[in-house]
C-alpha cells in the first residue's frame, strides 16, 4: 500500500518522468507506453504516486529512461522526501 504523498512530491515526480521520456525522444506518456509495452495507466499510477514500482520493472524503467535505480527511487520518494544525504564514515 502506497502513503499518500504530498502534492508536491507528486508533481515533481510525474515531471521527473516527462522530462526523461522526452529527453529520449518520447513525444507522450502513450508513445512511452507503447514501445516499452507497459501499460500507460500504470505507469501513470506509478509516477503520480499512487502505486509503488514492482521490482521487475525498475530495470526496465530504467533503462528506457536512461537513468540508474537509485534515480529513478530517489524520483518517486522511495528513498526519503527529500533524498537523504550519504553519511560519510570515518
Amino acid at each position: 500500500m502506497v502513503t499518500k504523498q504530498q502534492p508536491e512530491h507528486i508533481e515533481s515526480a510525474w515531471n521527473w518522468f516527462v522530462s526523461k521520456y522526452e529527453k529520449q525522444g518520447y513525444r507522450s506518456l502513450n508513445q512511452f507506453a507503447i514501445a516499452t509495452g507497459m501499460q500507460k495507466s500504470s505507469l501513470s499510477r506509478y509516477f503520480h504516486l499512487e502505486r509503488e514500482i514492482p521490482s521487475g520493472t525498475i530495470g526496465k524503467l530504467c533503462k528506457e529512461l536512461k537513468v540508474s535505480p537509485e534515480e529513478l527511487l530517489k524520483a518517486v520518494g522511495a528513498l526519503g522526501w527529500p533524498a537523504k544525504p550519504t553519511r560519510s564514515r570515518k
